[in-house]
């Protein structure tokens, strides 16, 4: 079976020097299946409001993309850049268990000092998908941490033209609910929010309510399940999530949208909290799945097919 995970933060942790990673070739190598890994690009925008934090940013920016051009060459990952780079991961033989792909993503624009023309330099280096924020707002939109009901900015509407016309995925998991149907409005493809979860199951912030859910699935894009333990159970449950919870947010997903609008976006690296203790253990996934008797081609779906769908749609 193909497997796409649509976020991990592996490259920041990386950066910081962690010691732990839960994704690691070895580990992925172990599941004996063609995997595909979104490699996301971020640094705290927290950093910007330091003195010197703008270098220091652009410093950790240049250092993930030569760690990212470092660990394809020395791993011989895929990686996509390109429709035909998609259509081979999908022909991928599921018996080649060193077939391995990779795409650059962006988490936040925050070095473009709202200059549409970052986004050029970002797609001219490989990066495939972006989301315009983090948590914070920033020239091109608010945040999830946006209370002022903004969306995007006029920059933020030229910016999801300009991602649609080069074929940059949108990624709407850290968009304000405003930005989110700004996007919603705007974009000409599919958008997907990468990493984030059913905020009927789990009332966070982050996650996604129902109408949002239909949305992107009205614009054939999906929501990747986020392992993060603060997304799948309520805090006053006091805690940690484990595989059930994650199968909880997939079934009220699919009582929704059906099973063609739900991917996987784990979040590794990036959270301390995970139902899963790192990627070998993906398969405890598909095999709650299948328990569950979904169909075999559902759950490919969910895996990777609905991603493959999505990317065979927007890249050039």
């Amino acid at each position: 079976m193909h497997v796409i995970d649509a976020h991990c933060d592996t490259l920041y942790a990386m950066c910081k020097e962690k010691t732990r990673l839960q994704f690691t070739y070895d580990l992925v190598k172990s599941l004996n299946m063609p995997y595909l890994q979104f490699f996301a690009m971020y640094s705290p925008p927290s950093l910007l409001l330091q003195e010197g934090g703008f270098d220091q940013s652009v410093k950790i920016h240049l250092q993930m993309l030569k760690l990212y051009e470092e660990m394809t060459k020395k791993y011989s990952y895929t990686e996509v850049l390109c429709k035909k780079d998609i259509i081979a991961f999908e022909k991928t033989d599921t018996d080649s268990c060193n077939t391995l792909f990779s795409l650059l993503s962006v988490e936040g624009v925050y070095l473009s000092k709202g200059e549409l023309s970052y986004i050029d330099y970002l797609y001219d280096n490989g990066v495939r998908c972006l989301s315009f924020t983090w948590n914070h707002s920033n020239e091109f939109a608010e945040g999830v941490n946006g209370n002022k009901g903004e969306g995007l900015t006029g920059s933020g509407k030229k910016a999801v033209k300009k991602c649609n016309n080069l074929g940059i995925l949108i990624d709407v998991s850290h968009a304000s609910d405003k930005t989110f149907y700004d996007i919603a409005e705007l974009s000409k493809k599919p958008f997907v929010a990468t990493h984030s979860n059913s905020r009927f199951v789990c009332a966070h912030r982050r996650n996604l309510d129902d109408e949002m859910l239909k949305t992107i699935a009205k614009s054939n894009g999906l929501a990747g399940i986020n392992y993060f333990s603060d997304f799948l159970v309520e805090k006053e449950q006091n805690r940690e999530a484990g595989v059930d919870d994650i199968i909880r947010h997939i079934e009220h997903m699919a009582s929704l949208t059906g099973t063609k609008h739900i991917g996987l976006g784990s979040d590794f690296d990036g959270v301390d909290k995970a139902a899963l203790s790192d990627v070998s253990a993906v398969p405890e996934i598909i095999n709650a799945l299948l328990r569950l008797n979904y169909s075999e081609q559902a759950v490919k779906d969910i895996c990777a097919g609905n991603m493959i769908r999505i990317l065979r749609e927007v890249l050039k």
